[in-house]
């Protein structure tokens, strides 16, 4: 997995978009875009602001090693949850059987599947408009 595609991974897991992101850590728009597409590669103050702004681990993002976040005790950490919803929704799961589970896991891949090609769209409609501007 590469650099663009583990900072994706991350908007994905803060449920951030691109702009958000880029107000959020002070990187610009079009930087940060750049970053995702795979046509640069974050600087070091870019990696900094990760850091500080969106929790990112730097090893991680440079390795794809160890946790995600900075300060995260591995995977187990990031497993726990978040609140009560998905605590009551963690526990119906466990009850399933297995044939329950892959249907609802089937359903839950589709559903951000569709929601990763939306943001996708959302994305490129805002580079769309932002190039269409006057300089």
């Amino acid at each position: 997995m590469s650099i663009s595609e583990r900072l994706r991974s991350v908007l994905d897991a803060k449920g951030l978009s691109i702009k958000h992101a880029a107000e959020v850590s002070g990187i610009p728009y079009r930087t940060l875009q750049n970053y995702l597409l795979d046509e640069r590669e974050p600087n070091a103050k870019a990696m900094s602001a990760f850091r500080t702004h969106l929790g990112i681990s730097v090893d991680w993002l440079l390795t794809g090693e160890g946790p995600m976040f900075h300060g995260s005790v591995g995977e187990v950490a990031q497993a726990q949850p978040a609140n009560k919803q998905e605590e009551a929704i963690l526990e119906l799961f466990r009850s399933l059987g297995e044939a329950g589970k892959r249907e609802i896991q089937s359903a839950a891949e589709e559903k951000k599947r569709l929601m990763d090609v939306e943001q996708r769209l959302k994305d490129l409609t805002e580079a769309l408009a932002d190039s269409k501007r006057p300089a």
